[in-house]
């Protein structure tokens, strides 16, 4: 499974890691000129060892030595390790000088305390000091430092030259490797990153090695395929649908610092066996096979012929992955392996996936599968290493209990946020339970609030939605993360009626926001408040400083209406270029059948309907809004201007069925409600219901204007009954006795508070 070019294949064959680790090592070392970093040495690796191991003299006259203290090692590699890396004459590890542990000390204590450029400086000194810089230790210490201070290609440096003076296999020479993958996955170079570290699962992550370092090939290996699921454009497509977040463990710096400093067993554990050993065959799938392997550079393609043997599989190899697989090699090392894994792992370099159907396991290139087809392999390989992870986390070894229990929640929400990627919305509903079971704190309970405020709303639970909301609000710091929140809980409370709820919301959203998807969705909801309650200045000045996020599509077409229409409130009709009304139909004429999706927008959009006196169009949307409007706070106000709107056009039949196809109404709504259905009877001839009616609006706690109004419809009603003398005590302001006709009727309106 190595590369074929010779650079390569030595580098490989000389310190028997993994391929395509060190490469291109540079003759002079590049320095970032705005790093505060003290200039560093040529590396002593490239220089003979004899002409290293002396002071130059100009260093030895001019330079201040520091108090040294005591060396306890001799060397720090092991010579043979080193022997013969780049040549048969490689350097020596040997010390020339002994190393100040006061100055690495203190470098650790700035590392471990966040200041990693002030850590790169005091490394930096130790590094200068030793004459022969091939300490292991200093230089993984180097390469941490700059890694975490963002100096990148220093870092890399510093790694490959710790791969390269490392004992082959040892902690030391694992922890550099891993800190490579580190810079690839960083650098957002994945495909390299995922092959090392499956080379690493391979060979080192099985009990014979530091629970540190298994639990890290495991969790590294599980950001990376995370990664590249998400920069699936299917899944991109999938998210913006239901946003969900992930969680990226940082950095174990001290776990780190004790195997830089670690000491490898003297006598190192008996190889078994070579070969591969069928433990468990299940005729299920290969999932549920498990396999012994020891082996060493063996040949790709006699692996999955072994394989074949053993489990009696039916494989079939494409064409194009035959070519990818000639010539490749691979190590495995494990006393217990799904044979899935091993097939994910293997396969991973030569770019080749497997699927299998009815007992066929079929292995073909990636790029032979469709984009659909390829996001589903990655999803189903993200899950069988985010369980590993979780099986592999031990609380009180290893990375601390701490430690464990974020990387264990988040690998449980991240398992739980994937299933929910295949349409699994009760198997993450159980992984976010579990993850909550752990005891996650801080950002990532933010998250798993979040996700799961998400997968409520997606799942109609609109109440649960925001409880969790405010949960995840209440417990982040992050302004990407309140930025989403706020956006949720605006259209949350947006279509529990609470407005002024939803405009503060959406107003710090709009002010955190920096994703213009988010920004955007914050926007168009502050509009819509604003409109909603009567404000269209506000609406008109949100959309005018969004407007560069909002361009493009149906969003752009929709703002637009919500512009023009919130212009025309402001302005009203006008001729010349203030016609407002003009832009209005404009506007309304471009909207395509797709572009309005929800019913607050389906209301903003019937009102300019009926502004300009489209009634037909706006009745339209009425119904289309009413149909998807939940039970609720604008199911009612839906059905009240729908109901409004037919009487405005004189269809009395189809506004008197409207108003009789309410159940129970709120009671700030019902006075509007009885009144509308008082003058609805009245315009059909129904006058006792009317006076009924008309009755009981006058005989609520209501306010001045609509009791006046109801006074005056009364009036009307009893002048067309003919009680004359009646209906002018209306119009005078007093409300006339009932003969008990009102009261007996009372109880036919089909209203009830």
């Amino acid at each position: 499974m190595f590369r074929a070019e010779v650079l390569w294949i030595s580098v490989f064959l000389a310190i028997g890691a993994v391929g395509g680790l060190v490469y291109n090592w540079p003759s002079e070392p590049e320095v970032d000129v705005e790093s505060p970093v003290v200039v560093e040495p040529s590396p002593a690796v490239e220089v003979a060892a004899d002409s290293a191991a002396e002071p130059a003299a100009s260093e030895e006259s001019g330079a201040v030595k520091p108090a040294l203290g005591v060396n306890p090692q001799a060397a720090l590699a092991d010579p043979d390790a080193v022997s013969g890396i780049w040549n048969d004459s490689g350097p020596s590890s040997q010390r020339s000088q002994p190393i100040d542990f006061g100055v690495l000390e203190l470098g650790d204590r700035l590392l471990l305390g966040g200041n990693s450029i002030g850590a790169v400086k005091h490394y930096s000194k130790l590094w200068q000091q030793a004459n022969l810089p091939v300490d292991c230790a200093v230089l993984i210490r180097l390469g941490l430092a700059s890694e975490l201070a963002g100096l990148h290609q220093q870092a890399e440096k510093h790694y490959h030259s710790a791969i390269r003076v490392a004992k082959k296999g040892s902690a030391q020479q694992l922890v550099s490797l891993l800190g490579l993958a580190r810079l690839w996955e960083r650098e957002g170079q994945l495909g390299e990153a995922i092959s090392l570290l499956g080379e690493l699962f391979l060979v080192y992550s099985h009990e014979g090695y530091p629970v540190i370092i298994r639990e890290s090939i495991h969790q590294q290996l599980a950001d990376c395929l995370q990664r590249r699921l998400l920069a699936s454009q299917v899944v991109i497509e999938a998210l913006r649908k239901e946003p969900m977040e992930y969680h990226w463990s940082p950095v174990m710096v001290e776990p780190i610092l004790e195997l830089a400093d670690f000491k490898s067993p003297t006598d190192p554990p008996a190889n078994p066996a070579s070969g591969l050993k069928l433990l468990q065959d299940y005729d299920g799938g290969v999932s549920l096979m498990l396999v012994q392997a020891h082996m060493e550079g063996i040949s790709v393609l006699e692996l999955i012929s072994e394989l074949q043997r053993l489990s009696g599989l039916q494989v079939i190899v494409t064409e194009q992955a035959k070519s990818s697989l000639v010539g490749r090699l691979a190590d495995v090392d494990s006393p217990v392996m799904p044979v899935s894994m091993l097939l994910d792992h293997v396969l991973e370099p030569m770019a080749l996936a497997w699927s299998q159907s009815e007992g066929v396991l079929t292995i073909m290139a990636r790029d032979e599968l469709t984009s659909k087809d390829l996001a589903s392999f990655d999803l189903a390989r993200a899950q069988r290493i985010l369980r590993q992870v979780q099986l592999s986390l031990n609380k009180e070894e290893g990375l601390g209990h701490a430690s464990g229990v974020e990387r264990t929640a988040a690998a449980i929400m991240n398992e739980g946020n994937n299933a929910r990627l295949s349409g699994g919305w009760d198997v993450a509903v159980e992984k976010y339970r579990s993850a909550r079971d752990v005891g996650p704190a801080d950002e990532l309970s933010a998250k798993l609030y979040f996700n799961e405020a998400s997968l409520s709303l997606v799942r109609g639970e609109k109440l649960n939605a925001l409880h969790s909301s405010y949960m995840a609000l209440d417990q982040t710091l992050s302004a990407e993360l309140q930025a989403q929140v706020y956006s949720m809980i605006a259209d949350l409370e947006l279509e529990f009626g609470q407005l002024e709820k939803s405009i503060t919301a959406a107003s710090r959203g709009l002010r955190r926001a920096d994703d213009p998807a988010v920004f955007a969705r914050a926007a168009m909801t502050l509009a819509k408040a604003y409109l909603l309650t009567g404000d269209p200045y506000s609406a008109n000045a949100v959309l005018f400083e969004a407007s560069p996020s909002l361009s493009g599509g149906a969003l752009e077409r929709l703002a637009s209406v919500f512009s023009s229409f919130a212009r025309f409130q402001h302005v009203g009709p006008t001729l010349g270029l203030q016609d407002e009304g003009q832009r209005v139909v404009l506007a309304l004429a471009a909207l395509q059948p797709d572009d309005v999706v929800s019913y607050a927008d389906a209301l903003v959009v019937s009102k300019a309907y009926s502004a300009v006196g489209l009634r037909s169009n706006a009745i339209d949307r009425l119904n289309e809004a009413l149909d998807i409007a939940p039970a609720g706070y604008w199911n009612e106000r839906i059905r009240l201007q729908l109901a409004e709107m037919y009487y405005a056009s004189q269809a009395l039949d189809k506004a008197n069925e409207t108003i009789e196809s309410f159940g129970t109404v709120s009671a700030t709504l019902l006075p509007r409600v009885l009144y509308l259905h008082a003058s609805i009877q009245l315009e059909l001839g129904n006058l006792e219901q009317s006076e009924a009616i008309c009755r009981r609006l006058l005989s609520m706690d209501i306010d001045q204007e609509i009791q006046s109004s109801a006074l005056e419809k009364l009036g009307q009603t009893l002048q067309r009954s003919g009680d004359h003398y009646a209906a002018a005590l209306c119009f005078a302001g007093l409300l006339p006795k009932s003969e008990g006709a009102a009261s007996e009727a009372g109880g036919e309106t089909a209203v009830s508070p």
